[in-house]
């Protein structure tokens, strides 16, 4: 492969990243009626497509773009370029998905309700739909992109590349962060609620009640109340400072909420946004953590509604 040829197939890995991810969002404005970033990275892009149609294009271009004295009739094009599109497309989506779940412990996709599934990774149904995807863009929009970037200037090109391909590495870097802080942010809350069913227990034995919640250790009065409850008991000062320790745990899991409730479109909320079946291994601490962004999202709402009632007002009173 020639320079320019190396440079051209860069230009059109990161061109069907992005039309990839214009077509994660139609399909998550469609299905959810709401505009979200559905890609890993933060910027418009999802690498897997651009990933498919690389390969597709090396394996399948003749197909798409016929040499000078091919006679293959156009049903053997379509028929290649289906079946051999689906093939590709569906390894694609099963290697990603297997190494984004190494990586991070979590399937940032998941077909499991579907028949015949693979893991969650892959299921036949989405593999018929790649491979009718592959035949619309390699017979007919790739012949019109190829066509019309193949003119472009090298020195373009290269500019292009390097620009797209440094945002990129920026973006996968920061991304990669915020999935790790997902994952310490889960372990937190796993921390929290295991560490509240040991006092709960050691609670039960000394005060002869184990109804000890997160909302408890979060609520100063109620803690107080309950640490005073324990005063002259057995293993007292222990278990005070267990609770203690958990409350401030319970309050930094609580902050990070919050601010992973405002992370719209950059930050490990705009992940789980990006993402809504994502099935971590840490089922439980994912269904804790979508509550907690759910009551702070509620709450901001209904701070912003005071807020506009109590100007409304005070224009009453001036009136």
């Amino acid at each position: 492969m020639s320079s320019y040829g190396f440079l051209h197939t860069v230009f059109l890995f990161f061109l069907y990243s992005f039309l990839g991810w214009c077509v994660e969002v139609a399909y998550a404005a469609i299905t959810t009626r709401r505009l979200v970033n559905r890609g890993f990275l933060n910027g418009p892009v999802c690498p897997i497509y651009g990933c498919g149609m690389t390969v597709m294009i090396f394996l399948l271009g003749r197909f798409s773009i016929p040499m000078p004295g091919a006679a293959d009739p156009w049903y053997v094009r379509l028929i290649a370029v289906f079946f051999g599109g689906m093939v590709i497309t569906t390894l694609t989506e099963l290697v990603g998905g297997y190494l984004l779940y190494k990586l991070f412990h979590t399937r940032w996709w998941d077909y499991s309700a579907y028949r015949f599934n693979l893991g969650g990774f892959i299921c036949p149904q989405f593999s018929l739909l790649w491979g009718i995807g592959s035949v619309i863009l390699m017979l007919f929009v790739h012949p019109l992109l190829n066509g019309s970037s193949a003119h472009i200037p090298r020195q373009v090109l290269l500019g292009v590349d390097l620009t797209v391909g440094l945002l990129f590495a920026a973006d996968l870097a920061a991304s990669v962060v915020q999935a790790v802080g997902l994952g310490r942010q889960l372990a937190r809350i796993d921390d929290v609620r295991a560490g509240l069913r040991r006092v709960s227990d050691a609670l039960t034995g000394v005060i002869g009640t184990g109804a000890m919640t997160v909302d408890t250790l979060l609520d100063e009065q109620k803690l107080q109340l309950t640490l005073g409850a324990m005063e002259g008991r057995d293993n007292a000062a222990e278990l005070g400072g267990q609770l203690r320790d958990l409350a401030d745990k319970a309050r930094e899991v609580r902050r990070a909420s919050v601010q992973m409730s405002r992370q719209k479109f950059f930050g490990t909320g705009r992940l789980l946004r990006a993402f809504p079946d994502m099935v971590p291994d840490r089922r439980e601490a994912m269904v804790a953590l979508r509550a907690a962004l759910s009551r702070a999202a509620s709450a901001a709402r209904q701070a912003v509604s005071d807020n506009v009632q109590d100007w409304k007002d005070g224009l009453r009173k001036d009136r």
